[in-house]
């Protein structure tokens, strides 16, 4: 009787494969970084537009423009102020982009930002200490709450910052109190 033989592989032959992907896998994975790196910057540069958008369009329209974000939804709008007897609060819909003429929503879950980036904090500082997850431009270009009540609305920014990240990468824009804004 013959013995039939089976085709398989032999040791040598799988540790030849793993070896080939493991090689594949070291050079293939400092590639991923520098695409997070890509994204954390695209979507920074975004949110720089949106400030500089905002103070701009404060400027010229001569009235106050408000830099909002939302992080439950992971987002930022540019609205315009409205004012009721004694409150100032956004107005129901943000400003129209100045491409495409819909409403300033920056979502940071979609294009051009990238749909892997978080808005870990937003924090505006004033000068009575109180805190916001918004700011405000005046008709100068000058930094200030822009919402609530009373002398409250007219504080003036003394610190802010907007942190995106997304896994190891984070990117930091930074706004002082002349309006200049940087990214980390």
């Amino acid at each position: 009787m013959h013995a039939r033989r089976c085709a398989a592989y032999t040791l040598t032959e799988l540790l030849i494969v793993v070896a080939i992907l493991a090689i594949a896998a070291v050079v293939a994975i400092p590639t991923a970084q520098p695409v997070a790196e890509f994204r954390a910057d695209a979507a920074a540069g975004e949110v720089v537009n949106a400030l500089r958008y905002a103070r701009d369009n404060a400027q010229y329209s001569g009235a106050q423009r408000l830099f909002d974000c939302d992080a439950a939804a992971n987002s930022i709008a540019v609205f315009a102020l409205e004012t009721d007897k004694t409150t100032t609060r956004a107005a129901r819909e943000p400003v129209e982009h100045p491409f495409n003429r819909a409403p300033y929503l920056l979502n940071l879950n979609a294009a051009p930002a990238g749909n892997t980036m978080a808005l870990v904090r937003c924090t505006f500082t004033f000068d009575d200490n109180s805190t916001a997850a918004a700011v405000a431009f005046d008709e100068a270009g000058k930094l200030l709450r822009g919402v609530g009540s009373g002398p409250a609305r007219d504080r003036a920014l003394r610190a802010g910052q907007v942190v995106l990240g997304a896994g190891n990468v984070e990117r930091t824009i930074i706004i002082d109190t002349t309006g200049r804004i940087t990214v980390s």
